[in-house]
């Protein structure tokens, strides 16, 4: 036990738990004027001044305690050779901006590191609720440092399917996969934050969630490997072996996942 606390992994966690409370706080206790915040690809897509001081607090944080390590962020930017780079930090400081913008809760920091592998140690803070979820490649998921063992359900039935919108649109099939899943009384949410759909999927507060529209990695790196921690498995749309799919992204227990997946691509292919 003490050899785990002490690897590397486990150290990456540890400091990246830190960073993700420290920016829960500075969230909460952020004061701006809304006429501050701007919008970027879409009127829909949002960003505060809350997001971009964050991000440049995480990012100095890192870099002195690893300043070997690349950084891959959402609002500033990516770090020169990140891709080939040993380990990446994959930051999105809110992630849930608009939920963050309108008061409505929801709203998550995510920070993963990802090496040749993939995802090898995450923290998402789950900001209002004041919960920091964290994995280790390996080492499985904690909730406020303490280890969870997530029940892993066998049905849809009277359970939660998580999705998310593709930016602020219905994905591809999106309606008749909504239709699929509430005729197995599953019951459908969306939350607004990829990383907490995710992560909650990882905690079994939800055995499925998924995700066919449009992400970045630092939407989706953390929550994954929570999710994956946590005893779930994933599968893209292609049914991709790489560690993070990139063209949507499904995760449930073995049990459902071949079943939800098919539903997905049927839904997609009935458009075409």
């Amino acid at each position: 036990m003490t050899e785990a606390k002490h690897s590397p992994i486990t150290e990456l966690v540890d400091f990246a738990a830190g960073l993700a409370r420290g920016a829960g706080d500075m969230i909460r206790s952020a004061a701006f004027d809304k006429g501050e915040a701007t919008t970027k690809s879409s009127a829909a897509d949002w960003v505060t001044p809350i997001d971009r001081s964050v991000e440049a607090w995480l990012r100095e944080a890192i870099t002195a305690r690893y300043p070997s390590h690349a950084i891959v962020g959402e609002e500033l930017g990516v770090t020169p050779g990140a891709h080939e780079a040993a380990h990446a930090w994959h930051i999105d400081p809110i992630d849930g901006t608009t939920n963050f913008l309108h008061g409505l809760g929801n709203v998550a920091v995510s920070i993963a590191v990802v090496d040749h592998t993939g995802p090898v140690a995450a923290a998402v803070q789950d900001v209002y609720r004041g919960q920091t979820i964290t994995a280790a490649h390996g080492h499985g998921v904690q909730l406020d440092g303490t280890p969870q063992k997530p029940v892993v359900a066998e049905d849809l039935a009277g359970n939660v399917l998580l999705t998310e919108w593709s930016g602020h649109r219905a994905w591809d099939g999106m309606d008749s996969f909504l239709r699929w899943a509430t005729d197995r009384t599953a019951t459908v949410r969306i939350l607004g934050s990829c990383a907490l759909a995710l992560a909650s999927a990882g905690l079994g507060r939800a055995p499925v969630c998924i995700l066919p529209g449009r992400y970045n990695s630092w939407d989706v790196a953390a929550g994954l490997l929570i999710a994956t921690e946590g005893g779930l498995s994933v599968r893209g749309r292609h049914d991709e072996t790489v560690p993070v799919p990139q063209d949507g992204l499904l995760v449930a227990p073995a049990a459902l996942i071949d079943d939800v997946r098919d539903a997905w691509l049927e839904a997609a292919e009935a458009l075409t």
